[in-house]
């Protein structure tokens, strides 16, 4: 059930490939995106979840493997790592100390001149107004249910440490934003089964974090000498899904 922004589409892939020139390059990957799976020459893909791996990667082949490991600690030898790739993976492991460690992790394992690109979900720098949002939603301008649940987490951050938040908040700000999903459903065309994926947030310990773009850019400058933002594409919230892409690490953070 789920959809772009939550899922790279094709053109998010050949964003990555495009931006890294990844076709004759080894990756690792964080997460096990089954979209991506089949970029560069070769890949390893990374995620701490046994479930994870066994529910959506594809499967291993010659030229593809996924193992578990800890995206902090990568199982890989320092400065051996062509292209490092991650979709999303900087919102989902919290707030900006996560975020620090996660930069300097990849920093470590790249090789000199090595390269990595993180799709992100970034708020924007001034906060939706929920009523405008909910209006957009119902009057049909918004593109997928998901599209519309990143934007109801963003309305929902202002205030919040780090620009996080629980996921169970996003749930209760979406409930306060549209008490009637039947509405939402006949206004949309969305299924009422796809609005329903929300409720897997309920009674969820997991935190969320929407920083802005520019904020990622200064966090990532600490660990790498270039960094710039991509586009991914035209689809419903691409704007706010640029790919961050990291060169050349700083010769300190090694070791």
């Amino acid at each position: 059930m789920l959809g772009p922004p939550l899922r790279p589409p094709p053109e998010v892939v050949e964003a990555y490939d495009r931006e890294l020139g990844l076709a004759r390059s080894h990756i690792v990957m964080f997460g096990v995106t089954p979209e991506l799976a089949g970029l560069g020459a070769s890949m390893t893909a990374v995620d701490e979840s046994s479930d994870m791996i066994a529910g959506i990667w594809p499967g291993d082949t010659d030229l593809r493997k996924a193992v578990r490991g800890d995206w902090f600690d990568p199982p890989m030898p320092d400065a051996s790592v062509d292209a490092l790739i991650g979709d999303g993976c900087l919102t989902v492991i919290g707030g900006a100390d996560a975020r620090q460690a996660l930069f300097s992790a990849v920093a470590r394992v790249l090789k000199a001149g090595g390269r990595a690109g993180i799709r992100l979900y970034a708020c924007p720098e001034t906060r939706d107004d929920p009523r405008e949002v909910r209006d957009l939603a119902l009057a049909g301008g918004v593109s997928t249910f998901h599209d519309l649940k990143w934007r109801v987490a963003m309305t929902a951050i202002a205030g919040g440490p780090d620009y996080t938040i629980p996921v169970t908040g996003i749930l209760e700000q979406f409930d306060r934003m549209f008490p009637d999903r039947e509405e939402l459903s006949a206004r949309t065309g969305w299924e009422l089964p796809v609005i329903g994926t929300i409720d897997v947030y309920r009674n969820s310990s997991v935190v969320y974090s929407f920083a802005p773009a520019a904020s990622l850019i200064e966090e990532a400058r600490t660990f790498f000498d270039d960094v710039r933002l991509a586009s991914t594409g035209t689809y419903g919230l691409a704007e706010r899904c640029p790919l961050l892409v990291l060169r050349s690490p700083k010769a300190q953070i090694t070791g």
